[in-house]
């Protein structure tokens, strides 16, 4: 597992609770998972699950956070698009792992410059 930072740590967190709130099926299983794995994996999942439906993946589709920057910027469109997604995370001091990149994106440029 990569080192992951405190951005990335309360991305996952984040992830873990929007995906224990889905459904009770998947809250279960997020609490077995946590009983017996390592929060940095189990979030992980969650993030999969959470980026999965945000942004209406199809099966075959990545999530954003397992895009490899610079190869998929280069690849086909569905590819290139969410690894153009990675880099603006990142580009904007974002996690990889945020649980609605979309949402997080709009959030992070509505804020005033500094």
């Amino acid at each position: 597992m990569k080192n992951l930072n405190q951005i990335d740590l309360d991305a996952l967190a984040r992830a873990v609770e929007v995906t224990r709130r889905e459904f009770s099926a998947r809250a279960k299983r997020i609490d077995s998972m946590l009983s017996r794995e390592p929060r940095e994996r189990v979030g992980i999942f969650a993030a999969s699950c959470a980026q999965r439906k945000s942004l209406h993946l199809d099966p075959w589709q990545t999530e954003p956070f397992r895009a490899r920057l610079p190869d998929d910027l280069a690849k086909p469109r569905g590819e290139r698009r969410v690894a153009e997604l990675l880099q603006r995370l990142l580009d904007a001091g974002l996690s990889p792992f945020e649980p609605d990149p979309v949402a997080a994106l709009e959030r992070a440029e509505a804020k005033p410059a500094k």
